[in-house]
């Protein structure tokens, strides 16, 4: 890359974070989700007092204290064991840094910097991975759609695991990038310890081992390296059920039953397709349907896509596996919106070079949506306004390919893109998160 196309990459970024930070402390509201205070109290009680202590309404707790801050009431209960500590010791870690050494002084205007760093590491990541995996201008559309989106802007705000979990995951597929099929065994070591810390962040954090699995075996991996790989992955992974036994074997194993036995079903699946929600609120935006939609397509490119496909869709299987199919709580989602970006940036560019007709389905996914947050919403909209911007929308692109005008098609097609980026922004950095 010359120093112009960085220039824009840092340019880029330097948006995402000020995305990212207008407001943070304010929307997702205080108590949208109380789990945000979950892996604050138990990394601080971990790093304090060496006992994992947190907030569960799970009733096979015995040890409980009543807990209220700031009008959130919070059932405190010991040894915690909902969810690993890893992501505790980080955000716990910060709130102890700044004087924040007790739940009650927790603030999430300091535990939400960690997501939000978090989110900008897994920015440059998922552009490293698809500027390897393909050109430039894919990686810089990728970001692009990543750094803007309303849905993966706000969610990479939220104090929760699946942000940690998502530059695990990413720092992963970037590595097998660059290692490609030459896997020593120093770096089967090192994948095996991340395949492990991404399951001491959440339990679905197995994905990242299932998915080096699979892509391992895909390519052929050697035994030697390959059996070290699983080797270290199984050794931190059951350090995790030692940390159990450690506390409290008894009650490590009926938690683990407790959430097992969550309702779940097929209904799971048409709740994660048709629902896109940020924290607790459903927000019908249109890159997440479109995401999922580039991700299904790319499957008929399955060998120059697989190593964006295979952990997409094993990480979507895990959640219609565990996923209760009652409740809003859409940052489940928040390691699949990565593979959606770069998944849209491909299938788009593409589609582009290509002059085929998939670039309609973003002036019918995003269109339609930016039509309604951006114009109905603000200034309504009678049938008549609708039909017109229905032609203005279609009408242009639909003539440039009738006439085989090749060139004003792709100018078409690149300035809608940039135009949906731009309203992306105005979108995102207006967003109140509804009371």
């Amino acid at each position: 890359m010359n120093k112009i196309k960085i220039l824009a990459v840092i340019f880029i970024l330097v948006i995402s974070l000020i995305l990212r930070l207008h407001k943070y402390e304010q929307y997702p509201q205080r108590g949208a989700t109380s789990d945000e205070y979950t892996y604050a109290f138990l990394g601080i009680s971990l790093l304090k007092d060496h006992v994992p202590i947190s907030w569960s309404s799970f009733p096979s707790y015995k040890n409980l204290r009543h807990l209220t801050v700031r009008e959130l009431y919070f059932p405190i209960i010991w040894p915690y064991f909902d969810h690993p500590p890893l992501s505790g010791f980080l955000t716990g870690g910060l709130s102890l840094l700044n004087g924040q050494d007790s739940f009650e002084k927790v603030d999430l205007k300091t535990i939400r910097l960690v997501p939000i760093f978090l989110s900008m590491l897994s920015s440059i990541l998922l552009f490293l991975i698809a500027f390897r995996l393909y050109n430039y201008k894919t990686a810089v559309w990728a970001l692009l759609i990543y750094s803007t989106t309303t849905i993966f802007v706000i969610s990479g705000r939220i104090a929760l695991s699946e942000n940690l979990l998502t530059p695990l995951f990413l720092f992963s597929l970037y590595l097998l990038t660059l290692f490609g099929k030459k896997i020593s065994y120093t770096k089967a070591i090192i994948f095996g310890i991340l395949s492990g810390l991404a399951f001491w962040t959440k339990e679905l954090g197995i994905v990242v081992f299932l998915s080096l699995f699979y892509l391992f075996k895909k390519n052929n991996l050697k035994l030697k390296p390959f059996v070290i790989f699983v080797g270290t992955s199984f050794l931190i992974i059951a350090s995790y059920f030692l940390y159990g036994a450690y506390y409290d074997w008894d009650l490590f194993l009926k938690i683990w039953s407790f959430q097992s036995s969550r309702e779940i079903g097929p209904q799971t699946l048409h709740m994660l397709l048709s629902n896109p929600i940020i924290v607790n609120k459903p927000y019908m935006d249109g890159w997440y349907f479109f995401g999922f939609l580039s991700i299904f397509y790319s499957l008929t490119d399955f060998k120059k896509s697989k190593l964006i496909v295979v952990p997409a869709l094993l990480y979507f299987l895990l959640l219609i596996f565990s996923l209760t199919r009652h409740g809003e709580m859409g940052w489940y989602v928040i390691p699949l919106f990565p593979f959606m970006a770069i998944a849209s940036a491909r299938v788009l560019v593409q589609s582009i070079e290509n002059k085929n007709w998939y670039i309609f389905a973003l002036l019918l996914f995003i269109g339609m949506a930016q039509v309604k947050f951006l114009y109905q919403d603000v200034f309504g909209l009678t049938p008549g306004q609708f039909r017109i911007i229905l032609v203005l929308l279609f009408g242009p692109l639909l003539t440039a390919s009738l006439l085989n005008k090749e060139e004003l098609f792709r100018i078409l097609s690149n300035a809608w893109f940039y135009i949906f980026i731009i309203g992306n922004i105005i979108l995102t950095y207006n967003y109140i998160h509804p009371a």
